[in-house]
């Protein structure tokens, strides 16, 4: 009996031998699970941020973009109800349809091309269609320079205000990058 006890007691350490040597290896896969899991939720809260950051500052340029595109909307529609009004008081001018001297009209004309130009694309694949090669048929008469003014002062309050607009979102881009430093 002695011979079956000391067997029985050799395969009891040698179970509980396996079973310690097994929980050592469980214990260690559990503690780098548990390290995984820290870090991944390190991480998800992290991403969390930059995601709501992210939705924060595209919701803001849009009401940006949004206030822009309104303001310059009324300043279109004002300045089409300006021209109207100006068409109606030159209609009754006698001296409207003076022309504008030759010179000047062209140096405004090919002026406007430049600028149109410049604002197109270098390499579109297309041709270039804002060309300045073809001369208007008519010369500038006064009255046609003097709605011509309206409109361009409209285009540039557009453009101002399109500016403004990028201004404050880079204000507000720098705000919140300074912020976001700080923590």
């Amino acid at each position: 009996m002695n011979r079956i006890t000391a067997i029985a007691s050799i395969a009891a350490v040698v179970v509980i031998a396996v079973l310690a040597a097994l929980l050592a290896f469980a214990k260690a896969d559990l503690s780098t699970a548990e390290s995984d899991n820290r870090v991944l939720k390190s991480d998800n809260a992290l991403q969390g941020q930059v995601i709501a950051t992210q939705a924060f500052n595209v919701n803001r340029f849009n009401q940006v973009a949004q206030l822009a595109a309104s303001a310059n909307a009324v300043v279109a529609s004002n300045a089409e109800k300006t021209v109207i009004e100006y068409r109606e008081i030159l209609r009754r001018e006698k001296n409207c349809d003076l022309p504008v001297p030759a010179d000047i009209a062209r140096g405004l004309l090919e002026y406007a091309y430049r600028l149109r130009a410049s604002a197109m694309h270098a390499d579109s694949g297309q041709p270039d269609t804002a060309d300045g090669s073809a001369a208007a048929t008519s010369g500038l008469t006064y009255c046609q320079a003097v709605l011509w003014l309206r409109p361009l002062l409209a285009t540039l309050e557009q453009a101002n205000n399109n500016f403004a607009g990028i201004r404050q979102i880079e204000k507000l881009r720098k705000t919140v990058t300074e912020g976001s430093d700080m923590k």
